[in-house]
């Protein structure tokens, strides 16, 4: 293994999609990544633009937005070292959901949606442990939404 794989898989298994790899599997999708960089404040990718890679924050920070119906910046939130983002685009091909900022200087890993389907197709059981991580990722945040839903619902009720 090079020393950039090495570095890569070990940055990999601190993060929660990747942390029930064994060390083979860890290496083999570790070599998938490509690393990227960003100046505090360039646009990682915008709302509603092709969605095909998901990024792992190495380094910074990023802001997600969303623009309200008066196309002002709307902060979703800030995501830190070891988040993913941009996961939905692995599983469908849909334009992105909201736009990624680089909220500090930046260095990112990132993997293509093809990619990530030859690697789960070709080391299924490493697949189905990435793959469960993911849908509790995201089961997790439609329980977040679905409570900011409620807390609005019941807010707008008072108005």
């Amino acid at each position: 293994m090079t020393e950039r794989g090495g570095i890569v898989a070990a940055v990999l298994h601190e993060i929660g999609l990747f942390h029930e790899l064994d060390a083979a599997d860890l290496r083999d999708i570790a070599a998938l990544f490509e690393q990227r960089r960003f100046r505090k404040g360039e646009t990682v990718f915008e709302e509603d633009s092709p969605g095909n890679s998901m990024m792992a924050i190495v380094a910074g920070e990023v802001r997600v937005t969303q623009k309200s119906d008066l196309h002002l910046e709307e902060a979703l939130s800030i995501l830190t070292k070891g988040d993913c983002f941009g996961e939905m685009a692995l599983l469908e091909n849909q334009p992105r959901s909201a736009s990624v900022i680089a909220h500090t200087d930046l260095v990112i890993l990132e993997i293509s949606r093809d990619q990530f389907l030859s690697f789960v197709s070709n080391r299924p059981a490493a697949g189905v442990k990435i793959l469960l991580a993911l849908a509790r990722r995201l089961s997790a945040r439609l329980r977040e939404a679905d409570n900011k839903i409620r807390s609005f619902v019941n807010l707008s009720q008072w108005v």
